[in-house]
C-alpha cells in the first residue's frame, strides 16, 4: 500500500536510505543505488504533499503514486517548482548529477563503489534537507 501522508512517504526514503547504507557495505553497491534512488523519490514526494492545499491533495496523491514518470527526480523537482519550491543551489547541482533510473531493478552485478557513495550522499543531502521542511 503507497504512502498517503507525506510523513509517511518521508518514512518509507528513511527506511530505503538505511537499506542502501547496509547494502553497500556488503558490497552489493547496484542495489544501494537502486534503493538510494527510491530515497530520493520518496523526499520529493514527501514535500510535494505537504505543500499540496489540503483539498488538492487526493488528486495530488494520485498523480504522485501513477505512472513511470513520478519515479523520475527531474519530474519531482519540476512539481515542486510549481509549488514555489526553488531547491538549494548545492542540492540542485547534486541532483543534475544524479543517474538514477527504476531500470536499475533490471540490472545484475556491481557499480563502482565511489560512484555509490556519491549517489547514497546525495540521496542523504536530499532526505535531510525535506526533513528540515517537514514539521
Amino acid at each position: 500500500m503507497p504512502p498517503t501522508t507525506s510523513r509517511e512517504f518521508q518514512r518509507a526514503a528513511a527506511q530505503r536510505l538505511d537499506a542502501a547504507r547496509v547494502l553497500l557495505r556488503e558490497k552489493l553497491t547496484l542495489d544501494a543505488q537502486y534503493l538510494g534512488g527510491y530515497t530520493v523519490e520518496c523526499s520529493l514526494k514527501a514535500l510535494i504533499l505537504h505543500l499540496t492545499p489540503n483539498p488538492d491533495k487526493p488528486d495530488a496523491l494520485q498523480r504522485l503514486t501513477t505512472g513511470a514518470a513520478m519515479h523520475r527526480p527531474d519530474v519531482l523537482r519540476g512539481e515542486l517548482r510549481k509549488l514555489g519550491v526553488v531547491l538549494p543551489v548545492a542540492l540542485a547541482r547534486r541532483l543534475r548529477r544524479f543517474d538514477w533510473t527504476t531500470d536499475l531493478r533490471y540490472e545484475t552485478g556491481r557499480r563502482d563503489t565511489g560512484e555509490t557513495v556519491a549517489l547514497l550522499k546525495t540521496a542523504e543531502a536530499v532526505y535531510d534537507w525535506v526533513e528540515g521542511q517537514l514539521p
